[in-house]
């Protein structure tokens, strides 16, 4: 009689239908003998894959203007739900400021603090572009759009730069077809 899957949607009310009152204490109690109450627990451990996912990787794109890259990394973000569409003009002025152009290959464009309230959620995405874009005297090979709440796109860019310190990695990184290699190197 314990476990009654018709009742309700947890294992709690089934449980103790005796005394409801005490089950919400009960599974902190029983928390080690119970572990379908403990995966539940688990579920904000989904946050870290959100940040960036298949879906906002472009790869094997032509050679393009800096403008044009901006742009795709831009709609990318809004594609994903991260920005409001104003936000990538605001990745443009960036630009025309201070060069997003990181070195190595990479640029990192991302919005002005003016247009912080057009970021709905944090996200990176990114295009790459095997030939190379202009950004000033460099190419970037890897365009990686980034908008941040608050201040979390600083973790970003330092979890991006971590993660290409590899040169290897940094130049299949440039031209592999695999979006899940990729994923699985910046996760």
């Amino acid at each position: 009689q314990p476990e009654d899957p018709g009742q309700g949607r947890g294992d709690e009310v089934g449980r103790e239908a005796e005394e409801p009152a005490v089950q919400e204490e009960v599974p902190v109690e029983e928390a080690p003998v119970e572990a379908p109450v403990e995966t539940e627990a688990e579920a904000p451990a989904e946050a870290k894959p959100s940040v960036m996912h298949a879906s906002g990787i472009l790869l094997q794109q032509p050679s393009v203007t800096k403008e044009t890259a901006i742009r795709l990394a831009g709609k990318l973000l809004v594609d994903e739900g991260c920005v409001e569409p104003p936000y990538v003009d605001a990745m443009l002025d960036r630009e025309k400021v201070f060069t997003t152009y990181m070195g190595m290959g990479i640029a990192i464009p991302h919005g002005t603090s003016e247009a912080k309230a057009q970021v709905k959620k944090t996200g990176i995405t990114l295009v790459q572009f095997p030939e190379g874009v202009d950004f000033g005297d460099e190419k970037a090979n890897l365009v990686f759009g980034i908008a941040g709440v608050g201040d979390e796109h600083l973790d970003m860019i330092q979890k991006i730069v971590q993660a290409l310190e590899n040169p290897e990695e940094l130049e299949k990184m440039k031209t592999t077809d695999d979006v899940n290699w990729i994923l699985e190197k910046l996760s």
